[in-house]
C-alpha cells in the first residue's frame, strides 16, 4: 500500500509542475487557473471536446457514471500540454464525478466559465 501512496505522490508532484509551468508559459500564475478556463482557447477546446463525445457516442454524458441529464465538466487528465490539449487530455465528467475526483465541493469553488458551458 505505500507503495501506491508513493507512486501517487509522484503523480501529483508532476502533474502540479506541469500544471505550473503550462500556466506560466501562458502568463498565468497558479492561483490564476480559473482564468485560464474563461480564454478563448480554453472555450473553443471544450466545444470541441463537448462536439467529439457528441458525433462519437451521440450523446454528451459522463464518462464515469454515464448521466447525461446533468451539468458536465471536461476535466484534464494531464496538464502536461495545459494550453495546447489533446483530446486524449481530457475527459467529460459530471460535477458529482468532478467533486468525487478531486475530493472536495465543486460548488464551494467559485468557477469561471463563458455562457454555454454546460454542454455542446
Amino acid at each position: 500500500m505505500a507503495g501506491a501512496k508513493q507512486k501517487d505522490a509522484v503523480v501529483s508532484w508532476r502533474e502540479r509542475r506541469w500544471r505550473r509551468a503550462g500556466l506560466a508559459a501562458l502568463g498565468f500564475k497558479m492561483e490564476e487557473y480559473d482564468n485560464y478556463l474563461e480564454t478563448p482557447h480554453w472555450q473553443a477546446f471544450r466545444k470541441r471536446a463537448f462536439a467529439e463525445q457528441l458525433k462519437t457516442l451521440g450523446e454528451n454524458r459522463c464518462n464515469r457514471c454515464r448521466k447525461s441529464k446533468v451539468t458536465l465538466h471536461v476535466h484534464h487528465l494531464t496538464y502536461e500540454r495545459l494550453g495546447k490539449e489533446l483530446i486524449t487530455d481530457v475527459e467529460i465528467i459530471c460535477g458529482e464525478c468532478h467533486k468525487n475526483e478531486h475530493g472536495h465541493d465543486q460548488r464551494g469553488r467559485a468557477r469561471h466559465y463563458a455562457p454555454g458551458y454546460r454542454g455542446a
